[in-house]
């Protein structure tokens, strides 16, 4: 009968199982609840640093509107352009909905058609002609304000309307200083423009373009130094004049035609939910409203108006969804990963659970052997074990929450509790199994059962391993149970295996100790042999945690090196680059003293035509190099090998027949098109050249793929398409076209002073200006701050820091469950040693005996657990794939981490030291009587 007493002298005799019970349902408990609010919070700080870098050069969600003048209308109202431009920006934003919250004040600015200066005092340019743009901006959010080296800001203080004889007073503008010394300016200079705007301008100040308001020189580069661009007249230089919002409305007014722009810059709230699947979806949602919302939508019930003038449409561009579906597949992976090693630690708290559990029922054989026999039912043993583990498992399950609760930032939602509730329930069963399995070995379980059991086992680890393989990536979201359960299932396997061994290399050991002098090898391998198949829970505990360890080693390692080989894919591979459109340093750069070795690198697109069968491949990626050049600054290049080694490639571009005939260009092809058009000629036609041939004669090596030189030029994206490789003077023949960019990479002298990259960017100042004669600027790009930038990423932090954790709590448990199976065969050494001990054995013989009997189990754990860790990339395979957290066109190689392996087989083995030593100092003081009873023989 079940009595309170009883239980009272039950639970007094397992306190030491019921305390491991609550701390294992303690760390089960708050570990994951805690850690996926933390992992939210440490997404959207990611994310909010993504978005900001991304939108620095120009906004992820704009909108644009043109506006044709009407002249018949009546002028607009002074003052009302603002007002006009807020309410269409504010209508934009109100179209996010929800999540307007994650969109900040819109700002716009607003160009004016362009027209051509003309009369006294027009300013000109030797060579070129001009036309010019007004240009009015509202401020940016933080941005600084526009500073004046000379004059002052535009304005319109007096009435502008006709004068007596129809004569216009002028609009104010100011110019930056650049174009100030450009054309010759001055404060006060007055002159007349003609064509897009009629109106005459007086310049009233003259700005500075190197401080102030940098989004503004970025969204109007015009505005800092004149551009070079074709029209149907020919080239031209287009500069541009900012004025004030009176001045842009009185160009309005004069029948100037309008540009209108409006930015929107994304804001990421670092403490909410915006960077979870919802807050995404929410998010991409709102973008689509944007997208596709009537024009009546934005101005609510009156019409949407600029200057007076009728707006006709809105076309809003965004590519913030591409952002953030780049985020969302990196947040899905390293979610998956975090998955992976939190149930992989409550994969191995269960497993230790158990082997606590069959220590309490070991301690208690013969309270539960009396009970039986006493006709107790089985079933009331196993009850009162569960009001015991009840006990134990609810109050670590409730403390667990709190300190889940404590670790978890404040405000946010926990993890789900459905992982931790299964695991708590396999815990509070464990003791119960366990009596159950215990009570039923009465008889030995039959060979065919035990086979049958084990090739179960290995058909689902099989099957769940094809199934995974076939499957590919997981598309959800959350714990991919699929994902989780392979590696148990492996383990289940490797145990197997081990169990099966063990026992033949112990007898075997043990038949070679018989021929051996002493005693102490022969009986420490007999007793280990004897309690090998009794370990295999303990096993599968260590197996699982080393196998955890070393495969939780392995991801930090493998995502490092992913990380340092994209940092040599973005710049090149060298300590330097500068990136952008090859106009922007087609006249050449100055010299830079810590880099005497330079290598640009031209990226075109043009469509091949395939003169064999007509194939076409269009936006085929061109990249032309000089592979002399490469092979100075970079011995090592596979690329500049290839090049080098491969005859014809340098060979002078001429034409196949007569004179004027179409050239002909010599291309190294990537694999696939060199595999199906062997010295196959293409007809070429790329924006910015004249029609070529081009001739394949022959292939890109796989290491010449991967060579970084092409990284600058080819881009993140994972490569698709066909890939020409020039040098020599086909490479000269490719076009500088402004959508593409090219490279110039910097090296240093081999054997020379190291490259300075401060001094380099000096140097390079004004190809990193805003604005400019050759369109948008270059990026300097510093090896050095792209691996700090990349390693500061908070998802692949947030990875480690996973694996970390649960590696050193799996190794911890992993110990305990060791320390747990010692103690239940403690009794069966401490009546070996005694006995040995009343035969004349001393105290070394007595520590080698206690090594000797425990080191099969450290060292079969240590095998089992590194092959397991070794296997899993192979096994899990595509399911598994870590390209989606380093980023980059190229899945990361997989890299051991040989230290922590190795900590953990030392861990392992100073444990086992650990335990011989004290088993050695206790047995000098036990005699045999303190082991042996009445009727007991050894």
């Amino acid at each position: 009968m079940l009595t309170l007493r009883l239980i009272r002298r039950e639970a007094r005799i397992a306190w030491p199982v019921a305390a491991v019970l609550a701390l294992l349902a303690v760390l089960l408990t708050a570990v994951p609840l805690s850690w996926p609010p933390r992992f939210d919070r440490q997404a959207a700080a990611t994310l909010a640093d993504r978005v900001d870098r991304a939108q620095r050069e120009r906004p992820l969600v704009s909108a644009a509107s043109s506006i044709v003048p009407r002249p018949w209308l009546p002028p607009a109202q002074e003052g009302t352009l603002d007002r006009e431009l807020d309410r269409i920006g504010d209508g934009l934003r109100a179209l996010a909905g929800p999540q307007a919250g994650g969109f900040g004040r819109p700002r716009a600015h607003v160009t004016t058609g362009a027209a051509f200066p003309w009369g006294a005092g027009a300013p000109g340019e030797s060579g070129l002609p001009g036309e010019w743009s007004l240009v009015y901006a509202q401020p940016f959010a933080g941005d600084g304000p526009v500073e004046y080296a000379e004059g002052r800001a535009p304005a319109q203080p007096e009435d502008t309307r006709p004068g007596p004889g129809d004569e216009r007073s002028p609009i104010e503008v100011a110019v930056s200083e650049a174009t100030r010394d450009r054309f010759g300016m001055a404060v006060g200079q007055r002159f007349d423009l003609a064509g897009g705007l009629s109106t005459p301008v007086l310049v009233v100040g003259v700005f500075r373009t190197d401080r102030g308001a940098d989004r503004l020189w970025r969204r109007a580069p015009e505005l800092t130094v004149p551009l070079l661009v074709t029209t149907p007249k020919g080239q031209v230089l287009h500069g541009g004049m900012l004025t004030s919002a009176r001045g842009m409305e009185l160009a309005a007014d004069r029948g100037a035609p309008l540009a209108t722009a409006w930015a929107l810059p994304a804001e990421v709230d670092r403490s909410g939910p915006a960077a979870t699947p919802a807050g995404l979806a929410g998010t991409r949602a709102a973008l689509a409203r944007m997208r596709s919302a009537p024009l009546e939508e934005l101005c609510a019930t009156d019409a949407c108006t600029v200057a007076g003038q009728p707006v006709e449409l809105v076309d809003v561009t965004e590519r913030l969804s591409g952002e953030l579906e780049a985020f969302a597949a990196q947040r899905g992976r390293t979610e998956q990963l975090q998955g992976f090693a939190l149930t992989g630690l409550l994969a191995v708290v269960v497993a230790t659970a158990f082997t606590a559990a069959r220590l309490g029922i070991r301690r208690r054989a013969g309270a539960i052997a009396l009970q039986l026999s006493r006709g107790a039912g089985l079933w009331g043993i196993a009850g009162r074990l569960l009001a015991e583990a009840a006990v134990a498992v609810g109050a670590g399950t409730g403390a667990g929450w709190a300190i889940g609760r404590a670790l978890a930032p404040p405000g946010a939602a926990l993890g789900s509790p459905v992982p931790v509730l299964v695991a708590a329930l396999l815990v509070w069963c464990a003791p119960a199994a366990v009596l159950f399995a215990a009570t039923g070995r009465a008889r030995p379980v039959p060979r065919s059962r035990r086979l049958v059991l084990e090739a179960l086992v290995v058909l689902l680890a099989g099957g769940g391993l094809v199934a995974l393989r076939a499957r590919g990536a997981y598309a959800g979201t959350g714990i991919d149970a699929q994902l989780v359960l392979a590696p148990v299932l492996l383990a289940l396997v490797v145990v197997a295996v081990l169990v099966r061994l063990l026992p033949a290399l112990l007898l075997a050991a043990t038949r070679w100790a018989r021929r051996s002098r002493g005693v102490v090898p022969l009986v420490a391998l007999a007793r280990a042999g004897a309690q090998s198949g009794a370990a295999a829970l303990a096993l599968l505990v260590l197996v699982l945690a080393m196998g955890y360890g070393v495969y939780g080693g392995l991801i930090p390692r493998t995502v490092e090196d992913g990380r340092t080989r994209l940092a040599d894919w973005r710049t090149g591979g060298a300590p330097a680059a500068l990136v952008g459109p090859k106009a922007r340093f087609a006249e050449g750069l100055p010299p830079t003293p810590t880099a005497p070795h330079r290598v640009t690198v031209t990226g075109a697109t043009g469509d091949l035509l395939s003169q064999d069968d007509g194939t076409g491949y269009e936006r085929a990626r061109l990249v032309g190099l000089d592979a002399a050049a490469l092979g100075a600054a970079a011995p090592a290049s596979p690329l500049a090998r290839a090049l080098s080694t491969t005859d014809g490639l340098d060979a002078p571009v001429r034409p196949p027949g007569d004179n004027g005939a179409t050239p002909v260009l010599t291309a190294l092809a990537d694999p696939e098109l060199a595999a199906r058009f062997p010295d196959g000629v293409f007809d070429l036609s790329a924006l910015g050249m004249d029609h070529a041939l081009v001739r394949v004669v022959g292939a890109l090596p796989e290491e010449a793929l991967r060579d970084p030189v092409l990284g600058p030029v080819l881009g993140d994206a994972r490569r698709s398409g066909a890939l020409l490789v020039f040098t020599g003077p086909s490479a000269q023949r490719l076009p500088a076209q402004h959508r593409m960019p090219s490279a110039v990479l910097f090296y240093p002298a081999a054997g020379g002073p190291p490259l300075d990259p401060a001094a380099v960017r000096g140097t390079l100042a004004p190809q990193l200006v805003p604005g400019g004669n050759a369109g948008p600027p270059a990026e300097f790009r510093e090896r050095a701050a792209v691996l700090d930038e990349l390693r500061g990423d908070g998802l692949t932090r947030s990875a480690h820091l996973a694996f970390r954790v649960t590696t050193v709590l799996g190794l911890l448990l992993g110990l305990g469950a060791f320390a747990l199976d010692l103690l239940l065969s403690a009794t069966e050494r401490a009546r070996t040693t005694s006995y040995l001990r009343t035969l004349g054995i001393g105290g070394r013989a007595v520590l080698g005996l206690q090594l000797l009997q425990l080191a099969p189990l450290v060292l079969a754990a240590a095998a089992g657990g590194t092959t397991l860790g070794l296997l899993l990339p192979a096994a899990l395979g595509p399911g598994l794939r870590l390209g989606a957290i380093t980023g980059g066109p190229f899945e990361p190689a997989v890299h051991i981490d040989w230290t922590i392996t190795a900590a953990l087989g030392g861990a392992l083995a100073v444990l086992m030291t650990a335990a011989a030593v004290l088993e050695a100092a206790i047995a000098r003081r036990r005699g045999l009587g303190a082991v042996l009873r009445l009727g007991e023989a050894l």
